[in-house]
């Protein structure tokens, strides 16, 4: 004889504790991985400046001129307004201008989560020698970025050397005791 077996199918109970339960991990998941892009936008944000900077002082070098970073306005001058593109271009006659040789690169390095300011007593540019090495005084960048409850900041300075060292806010409350003393904070969270 042959014995059918009974089709057995979720009870209502059943199904609502597994959807229950999906959504409680996809919540949890879905928390994580804000903070997880977060913290992935602003590295990214420190490592493409650390780039743009190197890419700057490598123009310097090789080009044999002197070179100059800032954000451009419509009228090619040098603007403190780092969360618009920048540009890197020789500046032989040091006026803050690309020369005729035009603009070696322009790289947009802000995104709508994050603020970019410098720290140059208002003269908003950076400057490379021939030999690769700070042209003028020194400044620092502060680049931050917002999360849902915490802001990620880091410091950016450029020695004599021409080379950028970072430090960063270790317990993301967007403010930070430089090593001197110095106390410094994001000016604006996103």
């Amino acid at each position: 004889m042959y014995h059918l077996r009974k089709a057995r199918g979720l009870t209502l109970i059943e199904l609502t504790l597994t959807l229950a339960l999906i959504s409680v991990i996809a919540s949890l998941a879905t928390t994580s991985w804000t903070g997880i892009i977060a913290s992935t936008r602003h590295i990214n944000l420190v490592n493409n400046t650390h780039r743009l900077f190197s890419a700057a002082r490598f123009h310097a070098v090789h080009q044999k001129t002197l070179t100059t970073i800032c954000p451009l306005s419509r009228h090619l001058r040098c603007i403190d307004k780092w969360n618009q593109p920048i540009s890197i271009f020789a500046d032989k006659n040091n006026d803050k201008r690309p020369d005729n040789s035009g603009i070696f690169k322009t790289i947009s390095l802000s995104s709508p989560d994050s603020v970019l300011t410098s720290r140059t007593a208002g003269r908003g540019y950076f400057q490379f020698s021939a030999d690769g090495m700070s042209h003028g005084t020194m400044g620092s960048l502060i680049a931050c970025s917002g999360g849902d409850k915490q802001t990620k900041m880091s410091y950016l300075a450029l020695n004599i050397g021409g080379r950028l060292r970072t430090l960063h806010d270790k317990d993301h409350n967007g403010e930070m005791t430089l090593p001197w003393g110095t106390q410094i904070s994001c000016p604006s969270t996103p």
